[in-house]
């Protein structure tokens, strides 16, 4: 019974992670422009042309979002440092590489902090003094997004089937 306790914090992490994103994403879908319009604007102007088409209406829903998203952060964060270091999803991998590997879904969490954070102050009563960090909170959406997916895609290659040799790779 014990050994199974690791896998379910595992689970529970990961499900949380889903029906949180689900949920975000159902919640945010009034927003058009999307939200990665914004995460993925760079320049002030395009920051600006993406709130200026939510309006303040949308502006608020976004802001209102961010408490549940950090809920999301340690969530994601969490699942995949599990799951690097409590499964065998990577066993076939050196100590090093899961351990690499491990890090991913958390840092990736980091950035989404730092991201939601500059979003916030870009999008409160004092916006116009940090609207200056736009193309951070946008570096900081892509280091995100690179982690989640680039630990998607090692999953993915981890649990590929290993293939049988081939009398040619024996010889």
């Amino acid at each position: 019974m014990a050994a199974t306790r690791p896998v379910r914090a595992v689970w529970l992490f990961g499900m949380a992670s889903a029906v949180l994103l689900t949920g975000l994403g159902v919640y945010l879908m009034p927003l058009q422009p999307s939200i990665v319009a914004l995460q993925f604007a760079f320049s002030t102007e395009a920051f600006l042309a993406v709130l200026q088409a939510w309006k303040p209406a949308g502006v608020e829903l976004f802001r209102s979002h961010l408490a549940v998203d950090g809920v999301l952060m340690l969530c994601y964060g969490a699942f995949g440092y599990l799951l690097a270091i409590r499964t065998a999803v990577f066993g076939r991998m050196s100590s090093e590489a899961r351990h690499k590997l491990s890090l991913m879904m958390p840092v990736a969490a980091c950035a989404d902090a730092m991201e939601n954070i500059l979003h916030w102050l870009m999008t409160g009563n004092t916006a116009e003094a940090w609207l200056w960090l736009v193309p951070l909170a946008s570096v900081c959406a892509s280091v995100k997004f690179a982690g989640i997916f680039g630990f998607g895609a090692a999953v993915w290659l981890a649990r590929r089937p290993t293939p049988a040799p081939t009398p040619e790779s024996c010889e």
